[in-house]
């Protein structure tokens, strides 16, 4: 299932991973010749690729166990990518107001 890629973040050994718009993530590594994303390692080039989709496997997956796409969309704040409207946190720099504003 395509779903938007709405910020970046990096895991515990520095790969990239993409923050989609239904709360899941998931890495965009740059490593030729199997994974070609030189996108991934700049600034402007991660920044170009905010709200592109990407297949995302783990609502493919909820999906055919039967159950409904886990779609946090709403959840997701759009500059930090961090799921805030169940009562998370943005991420540390982010300027978008706290629901507590």
């Amino acid at each position: 299932m395509e779903r938007a890629i709405v910020g970046f973040d990096r895991d515990d050994v520095g790969d990239w991973v993409a923050l989609l718009a239904c709360g899941h993530r998931q890495h965009v590594r740059h490593r030729p010749p199997w994974q070609e994303r030189p996108w991934v390692l700049t600034p402007a080039g991660r920044q170009s690729r905010l709200g592109v989709p990407l297949n995302c496997a783990l609502c493919d997956d909820e999906l055919q166990q039967g159950g409904g796409a886990a779609c946090l969309a709403p959840l997701v704040c759009v500059e930090c990518g961090a799921v805030v409207g169940d009562g998370g946190t943005h991420r540390a720099g982010c300027s978008a107001p706290s629901s507590g504003d």
